[in-house]
């Protein structure tokens, strides 16, 4: 077979992968992109008008930040979590090998089903006991803290579901890539006086940056998709707690109400953002590979 009947090949079995990209995701996106400049009749032609109405529109720019920190605290929390336990996983072998099967499971319930059990499990009191402790914790200084607390008990289920959800997938990636690290590697770094959490931060956690950053890319993703988990959670209702509303809720308004330009402009921002944010962090990781490898 010569290169360019393989050629040929390869461009036939990534000609349907291409047109489906083209029609389901550059499209719309293009469309919505020539919406977002329009008004809300569509039919005058506005520019970046309806741009700098969303950023003067309170409930867009309290929803972006709320997303976002969201996003960057659960990431945190996540990726950490997935490391340590992985690293744990490492050392049992496979004695405890079907933990990792099991920590998938979540990602498998229908979101629904698995909504509705934390709600049964908050909604039995677990946070009117943590609230009483914290207030019999800090006594006469509560009043100063007490807001904070409150959107923190808030908030405090949606952090759980998340990283209940997706802890197990990240685990099964980590712990996949840290075995495939050569048992001599290891030894010779323990020969050279690394252990424990030394030889972790030396030598295991550089080999398996690809991981880890491919890891932290997939936690984002999943973290920007915790609308349908929220909105579940809190009752479908339109308008959640403060702490709570993201930019897919007033997204989700604004397709209500019927304001496509304004729907299509949050849209662009959100994907804009997201994007810059993936190619800074691939862009850091292959600098970083250059200098391991």
């Amino acid at each position: 077979m010569n290169n360019r009947t393989l050629r040929l090949r390869f461009i036939s079995l990534g000609l349907p992968a291409l047109a489906g990209f083209v029609l389901l995701y550059l499209y719309p996106f293009i469309r919505s992109l020539w919406y977002s400049m329009l008004d809300r009749t569509r039919e005058e032609f506005v520019f970046i008008d309806n741009y700098f109405e969303l950023f003067q529109n309170r409930h867009y720019v309290h929803g972006l930040r709320n997303t976002f920190t969201f996003s960057m605290i659960g990431v945190i929390c996540l990726v950490t979590l997935s490391v340590l336990l992985s690293f744990g996983l490492l050392r049992l072998g496979k004695r405890l090998a079907f933990i990792r099967h099991l920590l998938v499971m979540p990602m498998i319930l229908p979101t629904v089903s698995a909504v509705f059990a934390w709600r049964l499990v908050f909604d039995n009191g677990i946070l009117e006991v943590l609230t009483v402790y914290y207030e019999f914790a800090y006594g006469p200084h509560i009043a100063l803290v007490n807001a904070d607390m409150h959107d923190f008990w808030i908030i405090l289920p949606l952090y759980l579901i998340y990283i209940w959800k997706n802890i197990g997938i990240n685990i099964i990636i980590l712990s996949a890539a840290m075995a495939s690290i050569p048992p001599e590697v290891r030894e010779a770094a323990e020969i050279d006086g690394a252990r424990g959490f030394r030889l972790h931060r030396r030598v295991t956690l550089p080999l398996i940056s690809p991981a880890l950053v491919f890891v932290t890319v997939l936690s984002f993703v999943n973290a920007l998709k915790i609308f349908r988990e929220s909105y579940l959670f809190f009752g479908g209702t339109d308008y959640p707690p403060d702490i709570a509303y993201t930019v897919q809720y007033f997204m989700n308004n604004m397709f209500r109400f019927g304001n496509y330009p304004h729907l299509s402009a949050a849209s662009t921002i959100f994907t804009v953002i997201v994007v810059m944010f993936l190619v800074v962090v691939y862009i850091w990781e292959s600098k970083y590979n250059d200098k391991i490898y």
